[in-house]
């Protein structure tokens, strides 16, 4: 019963709540424009960074919450990558690949409590982990990653 509940909790603060601090609607797949508009949401400042290959848009929260979002020269978000002290809503960080993560966040069978969480799909790949006051994670889509860019660099 007690393993019930943990597993329990522990998808739901993995998955985001109402609860979560801040919001982003552009979401993986989304355009440029829908990244920008995060700014205002998340009532932060946004700072654009343009690189050889990609664009990123950062969002600093009063709260503390930074999200990133990657964007690829054909103006889509390829990837998420968020820090803060309170998990991001991924419904909306996720956009229209929230479903396929919720599916598979579902089927993981890992008995006791962990603080890391890695899906790992052949379109999505999400990694999450923290405790109380100091989350971090990402997401992307493979497939729309620019050429020479790897995972580790989306942070």
């Amino acid at each position: 019963m007690l393993y019930r509940w943990i597993k329990r909790a522990v998808l739901l603060s993995m998955i985001g709540s109402p609860l979560c601090a801040g919001s982003a609607h552009a979401g993986l797949g989304g355009d440029v424009a829908g990244a920008l508009a995060d700014g205002s949401e998340l009532h932060g400042i946004v700072n654009s960074i343009t690189l050889a290959t990609y664009d990123i848009q950062e969002i600093t929260a009063d709260a503390g919450m930074r999200v990133r979002e990657y964007v690829n020269r054909d103006g889509v978000v390829f990837a998420v990558s968020w820090t803060g002290p309170a998990l991001p809503d991924l419904r909306r960080l996720l956009g229209a690949h929230y479903g396929e993560y919720a599916a598979a966040l579902a089927a993981l069978n890992h008995p006791g409590l962990h603080r890391t969480l890695q899906v790992a799909l052949p379109g999505l790949i999400v990694e999450s982990g923290g405790h109380l006051r100091a989350y971090a994670g990402r997401a992307l889509l493979p497939a729309l990653v620019p050429a020479g860019v790897l995972a580790a660099d989306l942070l």
